[in-house]
């Protein structure tokens, strides 16, 4: 709820200035008994000539209030007169105190002032008004009062201060006879007083009464004999019982200025004191009140009495005091004429069985309620149910609307109805549509069925403490524990109700346990507590979150002043008052402000480890200019829509091009949000994580990111294309991004949202960032992923970890030829093969979704002397499935992919998928090898090495036009790899299989090698590293495998052709019989060192030693030692080794690293 009425028993502190005079007007004998603006308070005397009463405000304008500061303020009336009614009216921002006593002091005479007897304190958002009632008091002219208020318990600002007199100044006072004078004489005859509640018992002040509104036209007259009298001092006083049949809802609602015929069957009286021209009456709630009237003597048997607005109730008796008997025998009459009768249109019913969703209600996406109050203040006297959509930006009214005021709204989920109690209507009521009833409300259609008062469990009383908790009930949620309400504005106690809707009763729960918040919403994942963010009454200008446990009544807050989302912003009024609060289908917390203005404030929260000490809270979004909502609460269902309901929102991410824009180079991405069912979704929000390391994020001045606008691939809708403005029906679908400010430093982040999506439309996102330059002042071409992450307002058909998160693709080159291999049969012509392997980049928390790319192209830019003629291209995508191959021709670029034909890679994993898609690249080019050089270099290398034939790398990147480099690119990302033209002195290993010696593990040996060891060696990839699949095998696409052969040695095996320097794998896939398998790969180098000696390293893996020796065809006398040696020891099976090896396990699945030193084997290149 955005709005309060009442305060409650707690105090308050003013100073006041008078802005201007003001009249209540006495009523005139046939005239209005009271002013419209002081219902239920008349003052009047016996046919009294009025005019206007007058004060005046002797204190200060504005006053600044410290806690525990309290005032008196002062003022004096101009004119002498009667005192009805003192109203003092101040502009402040809202006050909460610290004690409940008043003192009013009125020309020397002190005044009792108690909230909820005689003061009534009205709080708005802006001003705080006391009405003290009931004065009665005669003033002579310059008489001086005071009123002096409880100390405040927080500071405070005070302005525009006003006081307001009700009361009469007289000029002439006249009786109506002189027969009046019979009225001092004691009755002849004294009869038994009725036995009906003790009027005596009211208070000597008058009690403000509650006035409902006419609710009927046409007329009707009641006339009814008085049943007794009431002995009131020395005067027997007539009482009437209203009949049964004239009470419609057990109650008379009559008009101000109805006219009362008292006729007597033996002459009567009339009193001449002033004080007994009065009414007493018992109210809509049951108890008495007094009222001042008009009485006017016709003759000795017939009076007139003018009623203010009254509404009878409860036993349904009035008893006028200005009129006495003569005899005991005397019997009055009376009649007055008062609206035609007309039976409520929302009687009590029984509660509605439990119905199923339906379609309507998901029009919108899954749905969240609201009810609103027209007019949009205290006059309110119609609600109007409607559900959020475009993320709160506006309101889809469900049905028509009711004369039922209602609040503290709660979806109950077990039976799928909303239900609510109802608030006072209007200002003073009305018994059509009571304060307190238990409304059951159908979501569908917002029909409103009326279950009847809340009463106290075996009993026909209330349950609430104040008429306030129960007119004003402004906060309802359900929890597992049940239906609870309270009013936990200023107007109610802040105490806490459990409502039994079955039997349509309510009991005070947790003691005197207060909450502040003015709505509550729960979580699916703990749903025995109730969330909300407190009043400022409570929370002053920080933002706290209470946390109230339904089981044992305990309350615990959070403050989360400043709390940001990703983008940086924050909650701009974190004092408002949260009057809405809804559980979104996703499982996190709606929050929204209330009030008749518009441009309201709503945000959405998540919440981890709800049931612990120490929660933790995310601020997922912030929504502005929400719409104005008065008296305003929401509700939502805790669980999600059943499976033919919900929908699906897919986002994917691609890079689509980096090219020079006015001087700058910028990468373009775009964000494409889809949903992928036939129902329509609610929405949701994303963030776009920038790659800040290549690129610019978004700044306050220079180079920054941006959001271009909306793609050609977004539906329109009515034919609108998307847009920020399009809100209101007929209009086009409600999406944007929201980009920071850059005021407090770069941003990473930037946020877009979109609303209400139908089936299978889809928005895209354009964003661009201007690329980043490395250290040698190059583009940086780095594969740093740009990623999106989806927060779907609605619970999902598909788990959110399936499509809501995204990232662009990487790839890398890699040569998969060490030389270029000669084509058969063709003079001069070669062939160089690379692989392009694009894939899912290891992105922790966006590896689980399919991955999206488009452009891709293959440049060779070989050295001047090879000209490419052609390319032939194999595809194998992440299944291993390989495509036919396609043929190029020309010097390239060579289209792999292309933009309008995006490709979809399935996450590492998925039915056997292994995260990646690979092109075979064969280029065919001629050799003219006049054109080669042994002196050229690239621009600022040293002159040696040097050759055109070599290949030079800078800034991770090879050098163009030097050896046989070539260059993948997609969306701006450039990635190259290189084989010389010069044939590289390669080395060949000899790989032996020997029986691990305890005894001298480190010595090579030279007989009794073991056969049937069978083993596979894989070329690192670039960063020197072993990649797998899914299922624990070699990616060969990325790991070449090393050709080897066959020698005379039985354990000896030949690897061929190994690069120097170079890093290699060695895998033992067949050991021999007897023998474990090595526990994993063993990871070796070859290398050159500076003085020409071949050098091979065992990095990691297993039981290996290094050394060299003559090739096979080699005498010892010639031997030129260009065969190096790695030899590999097995254990038997049962034995463990002494050093080395850690025992036999799967080295894929194990995953751990063994690591053993190598030795050098070394030997003289030939000069």
């Amino acid at each position: 709820m955005s709005w309060t009425d009442s305060h409650p028993v707690e105090p308050v502190v003013y100073r006041w200035r008078a802005l201007a005079a003001f009249i209540a007007a006495l009523a005139l004998v046939v005239g209005v008994a009271a002013p419209a603006a002081l219902p239920g308070i008349v003052g009047a005397v016996a046919e009294a000539q009025t005019t206007t009463l007058r004060t005046k405000l002797d204190s200060a304008d504005q006053l600044s209030l410290t806690v525990g500061d309290s005032a008196t303020f002062e003022g004096h009336f101009v004119d002498a007169g009667t005192v009805e009614e003192l109203e003092f009216t101040v502009e402040t921002a809202g006050l909460e105190f610290d004690g409940s006593a008043y003192t009013l002091t009125i020309d020397g005479e002190v005044i009792p002032v108690r909230e909820g007897d005689n003061l009534v304190v009205k709080s708005t958002s802006s001003s705080v008004t006391f009405r003290i009632a009931g004065l009665s008091t005669d003033v002579p002219a310059g008489a001086a009062f005071s009123l002096k208020i409880p100390a405040v318990a927080e500071e405070s600002e005070l302005s525009g201060m006003s006081v307001d007199v009700r009361g009469v100044a007289e000029e002439t006072t006249s009786t109506s006879s002189p027969e009046s004078s019979e009225a001092l004489e004691a009755p002849s005859e004294v009869t038994e007083p009725l036995d009906i509640a003790d009027v005596d018992a009211a208070p000597a002040r008058l009690m403000a009464a509650p006035n409902i509104t006419p609710y009927a036209a046409g007329d009707r007259t009641i006339t009814m004999v008085n049943d007794g009298y009431v002995l009131k001092g020395s005067r027997y006083i007539p009482n009437f019982k209203i009949p049964d049949g004239e009470l419609f809802g057990g109650q008379l609602s009559i008009p101000q200025g109805t006219v009362v015929t008292l006729k007597s069957s033996v002459n009567s009286y009339l009193s001449t004191n002033p004080d007994d021209l009065t009414i007493y009456y018992t109210g809509a709630n049951g108890g008495w009140y007094e009222a001042k009237v008009t009485y006017k003597r016709i003759s000795a048997k017939e009076y007139q009495v003018i009623l203010p607005q009254i509404t009878i109730g409860g036993t349904a008796q009035i008893q006028f005091k200005g009129v006495h008997r003569g005899p005991a025998n005397t019997v009055f009459t009376a009649s007055f004429t008062v609206p035609a009768k007309e039976e409520c249109q929302d009687p009590v019913t029984s509660r509605q069985p439990k119905r199923d969703l339906t379609p309507a209600e998901f029009a919108d996406g899954s749905p969240v309620y609201v009810v609103t109050s027209e007019p949009k203040d205290l006059r309110r006297d119609t609600s109007i149910l409607s559900r959020q959509v475009n993320q709160g930006r506006d309101f889809r009214q469900v049905g028509e609307s009711t004369p039922w005021v209602y609040n503290a709204l709660a979806f109950n989920s077990s039976d799928n109805w909303l239900y609510a109690v109802s608030q006072i209507r209007g200002q003073n009521g009305d018994p059509c549509y009571p304060a307190g009833n238990l409304l059951q409300i159908n979501p569908a259609t917002g029909e409103v069925y009326n279950l009847g008062p809340i009463l106290k469990a075996g009993s026909t009383g209330t349950p609430f403490e104040t008429n306030g908790d129960r007119d004003v009930l402004n906060a309802g949620v359900y929890t597992s524990e049940g239906f609870f309400v309270g009013n936990t504005s200023t107007s109610g106690t802040r105490h806490l109700y459990k409502v039994d809707v079955d039997k349509v009763t309510a009991e005070r729960v947790f003691g005197n346990q207060r909450s502040f918040s003015e709505d509550w919403a729960v979580l699916p994942q703990a749903q025995k507590y109730m969330w909300g963010f407190q009043s400022r009454d409570r929370a002053g200008d920080k933002l706290i979150l209470e946390r109230i446990d339904t089981q044992t009544g305990a309350i615990t807050t959070w403050d989360l002043t400043g709390i940001k989302t990703l983008d940086g912003r924050t909650i701009s009024n974190p004092s408002a008052s949260w009057g809405k609060a809804w559980t979104y289908s996703n499982g996190n917390l709606g929050f929204g402000s209330g009030s008749r203005n518009a441009n309201q404030l709503g945000f959405e929260l998540k919440i981890s480890n709800p049931d612990s000490g120490s929660p933790t809270f995310e601020l997922v979004n912030i929504m502005n200019n929400l719409p104005a909502s008065f008296n305003t609460d929401a509700a939502s269902d805790l669980v999600p829509p059943p499976p033919a309901l919900r929908s699906n929102i897919a986002v994917k991410k691609q890079r689509s091009e980096t090219k020079v824009v006015n001087g700058e180079v910028r990468t373009f991405w775009t964000i494409s949000v889809e949903n992928t069912t036939d129902n329509t979704s609610s929405g949701g929000t994303f963030w776009e994580y920038l790659p800040t390391d290549t690129h610019y994020g978004v700044n306050a001045s220079g180079p920054t990111a941006k959001f271009e606008g909306f793609g050609a691939g977004s539906t329109e809708v009515n034919g609108q294309k998307p847009g920020p403005d399009q809100i209101a029906p007929g209009t086009g679908i409600y999406a944007g991004m929201i980009v920071p400010s850059g005021a407090d430093g770069e941003s990473r982040y930037m946020m877009g949202y979109v609303g209400t999506l139908p089936g299978h439309a889809k928005v895209e996102y354009v964003v661009s960032a201007p690329v980043r330059t490395d250290e040698y002042g190059n583009l940086k071409t780095v594969c740093s992923p740009n990623k999106v992450a989806f927060q779907a307002t609605d619970g999902e058909s598909s788990p959110p970890e399936d499509d809501n998160v995204a990232t662009e693709a990487c790839f890398n080159k890699v040569a998969v030829d060490n030389t270029p291999q000669p084509v058969p049969g063709a003079a001069n012509e070669y062939t160089a093969k690379y692989n392009v392997v694009v894939e899912a980049p290891d992105a922790p928390g966006f590896d689980t979704n399919d991955v999206i790319y488009g452009k891709l192209t293959d440049t060779p830019k070989f050295v001047g002397a090879a000209t490419v003629t052609g390319a032939t291209v194999i595809f194998k995508d992440e299944f291993n499935k390989t495509s036919q191959p396609r043929a190029y021709q020309g010097a390239g670029p060579f289209e792999l992919n292309k933009n309008d034909t995006p490709k979809i890679i399935k996450p590492k994993g998925v039915d056997g998928s292994t995260g990646q898609h690979v092109y075979e690249v064969t280029v065919r080019f001629k050799l003219d090898r006049s054109k080669l050089d042994s002196t050229s270099v690239p621009a600022g290398y040293p002159s040696q090495p040097s050759g055109n034939t070599r290949c030079y790398t800078k800034g991770g990147l090879y050098e163009p036009k030097f050896g046989l480099m070539n260059e993948a690119e997609m969306g701006g990302w450039k990635d190259t790899d290189c084989i010389p033209l010069e044939t590289k002195e390669t080395m060949d290993v000899l790989l032996e299989k020997a029986s691990y010696n305890p005894d001298n593990p480190d010595e090579i040996q030279t007989d009794g090698l073991l056969g049937g060891a069978q083993f596979t060696v894989h070329r690192s990839d670039a960063n020197g590293n072993l990649k797998l699949n899914a299922d624990g095998s070699v990616n060969v696409d990325a790991n070449p495998v090393v050709k080897q052969s066959t020698t005379t040695t039985t354990g000896r095996v030949k690897l061929e052709g190994l690069d120097a320097p170079g890093v290699y794998y060695l895998i033992e896939t067949k050991a021999p019989n007897g023998y474990n398998l090595l526990p994993a790969p063993i990871k070796f180098s070859t290398e050159w060192d500076q003085n020409g000696n071949a050098v091979i390293k065992v990095l990691s893996g297993g039981t290996a030693i290094t050394s060299n020796r003559c090739a096979e065809s080699d005498t010892a006398a010639n031997c030129v030692k260009k065969i190096g040696v790695l030899q590999v020891a097995d254990i038997t099976k049962g034995a463990l080794p002494k050093t080395g090896g850690e025992g036999v396990g799967l080295w894929a699945l194990a995953g751990g690293a063994i690591v053993a030193a190598g030795c050098l084997a070394l030997r003289r290149r030939p000069a």
